[in-house]
Formats: C-alpha cells, structure tokens, sequence
C-alpha cells in the first residue's frame, strides 16, 4: 500500500466527504435519524458494547444505534483497523490485534454490517495473557488532527476508563512494574516553593517537591534552560561535544558527563532514574538544509535511535524529543521507527510541527517535537501558543558591556570585509539561527552581522546565560530556544500534578 493509498483509506475512516452530493431524499431521512436503546434486524439484537466487523474489513464498537424515518437502522462508535493492515511502520504489528482510529465522525449503514464480533479493549501494555483464542483486542488508538500524515497525530495506549472492565489495569500498578516506586509530585526535595499556577489543583506536596530532568544530547543547555525556567530540578545531562560541555558546566550544577549516549547509560538505573528525560540526538542529516554528505552522516543517523536506549534504562515518566522538521516531512520511514521504537517499550507518543515563533522565539523556525509518555501515564497535550516576539524586542535592550555583545568590534570587522546589506523592519523575524548564523541573518541595520549575544537573546537565552570561547555561534544554533522547551515542560508538569492529585485523592 503507497503513502497514497493509505491516506485515503485513512480518509475513508475520518469520514472525509466523497464526490458524491447525497440527494434530498436522503438528506430528508438523515434528518430524521434519532438515537435508540437497540434495533432487532433479522431477528439479531444489535446495542451498544457490541462489536461489529464490516464489509470493508474495518470493525466498530458500537457507542451509538440510529433509526430513520423509514425505519433504517445505522451505528456510531469507535472505528478499527486491523494492525497488519496499517500502512504506517509505526504501529507494532500483533495476531488479532486492532487499532482505534479516531476521530469517528461516520455513521455507518446496517448494510456494510458483516457479522458479530468480539473486541477486547485494554490498556494493558503486553495483553497477551487476557484476549482469549479467536477473540481481537485493541490497546492502541491513533488520532491525527487533520486527515493526511503531516499533521500532529498520535499513537496512544487506550487508557484506563476506556478499556473494557475486565481487560483494564489500574494506571499506579502498569506505572509500578515499568519503573518502580514512583514518589507523586517529583522525585525531588524543592529547596524553593514551588509555584503554583492559578488554575491547578490543590497544593498537597506539590509545592514540597519537583520533578527530576535529565537531558541527553544536551548541547549548551538550551532544554536545561527551559526546563529550569519550568520548575524542573536538573538531575544529569550529557553531551559528546567538549565545548559545548564546557558551556553547560559554566550555567548548571547539574552532573554533566562529557560521553556519548552508549557509555553514559552504563550508569545504574538509580542514577539514570527520571521523571522527566530529554532527547534531541544529531539532527544535521535529516535537515532541510542538509545538502552536501558528511563523515558523521551515519553515526548521526544510527544516533536518531538511541532514544529508545535512553527510555529503557533511565524509564521516565514523561520523554520529549526536539528535531528538524526535516526528520518528519522528509525522512518519514526513520521518523516511523523512531516512534514504532517507543510504542514497542509502552509508551504513548505525540507528534507535531511547531512554529517557534509561536513561543516567544522571533525566528522563522519549525521543529519536529515528540511527547511520549511511559506506562500508567496521561499523553500531555502540547502548549497553546504562548507570546509573540520581533527581533527587536528580542535585542534592542541588551546592556552595553554585556559578554559576547561587543558592536563596536562587529561593525569594524564589517567594513574590513565589505558587508553592505539593506536594512529591514526589526519588528520582524529573523531567518532559522543555524550552526553558521542562518542563511540571510543580520542585524536590521544592514552594517554588520549579529553579535553572539544577539543571537542568544534570538534564541531566547536570558542575558545571565554564559558562552564559553569556542564555537559559540555553533552552540547557540544548536540549542533549543528555552522558551519553547519552558512552554513544553509547564504543559507536561501540569498534566503530571493532575495524575499525581488524582491518584492521591483516591488513596
């Protein structure tokens, strides 16, 4: 089956609207349809609880029965798919296992009914000991927010109050066998009170404790950055980048290993342990700006991978990745392993294309972000957009004499080389800050290029933030801009208090 092929079988599934303009006999009745406890047909009793396999080879649960004017009986509910049938490599493929699709918006006619069926829904990471012989079972549902493949989607395990009551597990015990004894509200003694938002719910030991972070591939600091801003108490970071490391060390107290990502999970797992991990591994090659072959291109490509390494040995609660969008909109078979390797370890992922200049970062920047959430967990939702920022908000308030801001030294060097460009609107974005700057950057003046302070702030590190002398301009490309990562990480600490207050209300 072509990407094509399956998108308009995944089309099928949303209901997208056929060629075809219903007439107005039929529109008439469809006004008519109204919800009813059951239908007999043909002597069978079909409600809802009851499971249906169709014509197209597709199943229903039915949620909801419809009768017409002219006495037609129609189903509504939750739409499945075979697993082996799925086009998509990101979904692990098992013997008599099913896949929700959602949204179900069809209504499906009595006509495309082939027979009974019966459907276990769990929420079970391994249900191979609770579906019986000859029975299917559905732990994963699919949701995309749009109807091709390059909108935000998701593959989750069904969770708790949507499994069936004999096949569902108490969210604390799948938790439990995953990673152990998990401390509610972070693993972390808070030396600070924590703040509260407004609209969260009771305190208890939320503002006694946060939740540990440990960021891989770490760079600079830029997720560190965002995650502290977020109330994150950094635990562990790695980076196999000497200068970077260097950097890092000057702005956290953090344990921060100079290593790669194989030989800093030889640590023990009380060490690694997290609640919350962080993965943005080398993503040059994947990157649409990625024309010419490089030496590190396979050791970057197989590096993609190590994410999945990370979780099985540090098995946080919450995982995130931040990644060229190239990865998803151009390398879509590694993208699909990438996730196909954290639903086969139990974890629900999400997946979209953010626009950083949505956070607060004045940059035309689109990244691949991926949420994943580990067993007994809630899938957090990405951020709203938060706050919108230009270039020169970002850089006109920058104290003369602050490190790495030197203008004078800029528009001398300027001159000496002959850097003549038009000025431009400041309250503008800049182009994408790359390893080299980003093609088409520099200051609005038209006289010189951006300081590296200048491109920190468009990057949106504080002014506090500290450089060390090598490969500056490197780094900060790098870097994930904070804003966007302290965005991301409120989001995931407030689904992780509503968990914890929940389970702590039903002790």
């Amino acid at each position: 089956m072509t990407d094509e092929d399956y998108e308009r079988y995944l089309r099928s599934l949303l209901s997208r609207p056929g060629p075809r303009t219903p007439t107005a006999a039929e529109d008439n009745l469809e006004a008519t349809r109204h919800i009813v406890d059951e239908a007999c047909v043909n002597f069978f009793i079909y409600k809802a609880g009851q499971s249906l396999e169709l014509n197209d080879g597709s199943f229903l649960r039915i949620c909801t029965v419809f009768r017409d004017a002219s006495n037609a009986v129609s189903f509504g509910g939750r739409r499945l798919m075979r697993t082996w049938n799925h086009k998509g490599t990101y979904v692990p493929k098992a013997r008599n296992e099913l896949i929700w699709i959602v949204p179900e918006k069809r209504i499906i006619p009595f006509d495309d009914v082939k027979r009974f069926v019966t459907i276990n829904f769990t929420n079970s990471i391994n249900p191979d000991g609770q579906h019986r012989l000859g029975q299917l079972f559905c732990r994963l549902k699919e949701s995309r927010k749009g109807e091709t493949l390059n909108e935000e989607g998701s593959v989750e395990y069904v969770p708790y109050a949507e499994a069936d009551a004999d096949f569902r597990v108490e969210p604390a015990i799948l938790r439990r066998l995953w990673r152990g004894q998990t401390c509610a509200f972070g693993e972390a003694e808070s030396k600070t009170p924590v703040i509260v938002l407004d609209d969260e719910p009771g305190t208890g030991d939320k503002t006694r404790r946060k939740y540990t972070f440990g960021d891989g591939f770490c760079g600079a600091g830029g997720v560190s950055c965002g995650a502290q801003l977020a109330g994150l108490q950094l635990k562990w970071a790695f980076d196999n980048s000497e200068h970077a490391i260097d950097t890092y060390r000057l702005n956290f107290d953090t344990d921060c290993e100079y290593s790669d990502v194989f030989s800093f999970l030889t640590n023990d797992y009380q060490f690694l342990k997290v609640d919350i991990s962080h993965g943005s591994p080398p993503c040059q090659t994947f990157s649409p700006a990625h024309t010419v072959n490089s030496v590190h291109d396979d050791a970057n490509s197989a590096c993609i991978f190590s994410c999945s390494d990370l979780l099985k040995k540090a098995r946080p609660r919450i995982h995130t990745m931040e990644e060229t969008s190239g990865l998803f909109e151009r390398h879509k078979e590694t993208f699909y392993r990438v996730i196909q390797d954290f639903v086969e370890i139990g974890y629900s992922v999400r997946w979209n294309v953010l626009r950083t200049d949505d956070y607060g970062v004045p940059q035309i920047r689109r990244r691949l972000v991926i949420i994943a959430s580990g067993p007994g967990e809630t899938l957090p939702p990405f951020p709203g957009p938060t706050e919108t920022c230009t270039i020169h908000r970002a850089i006109s308030q920058i104290p003369q004499g602050t490190p790495d801001h030197d203008v004078n030294t800029a528009v001398v060097k300027a001159r000496e080389r002959g850097f003549i460009r038009p000025p431009y609107d400041a309250e503008s974005l800049a182009h994408t800050i790359t390893c080299s700057g980003g093609e088409g950057n520099y200051h609005p003046s038209g006289e010189r290029k951006f300081t590296h302070r200048e491109l920190a702030c468009l990057q949106t590190f504080p002014l506090s933030f500290r450089f060390g002398g090598k490969e500056v301009t490197k780094q900060i490309g790098n870097a994930v801009p904070p804003k966007l990562a302290t965005a991301i990480f409120r989001e995931i600490v407030r689904s992780l208090r509503d968990t914890d207050e929940r389970e702590s209300n039903l002790d």
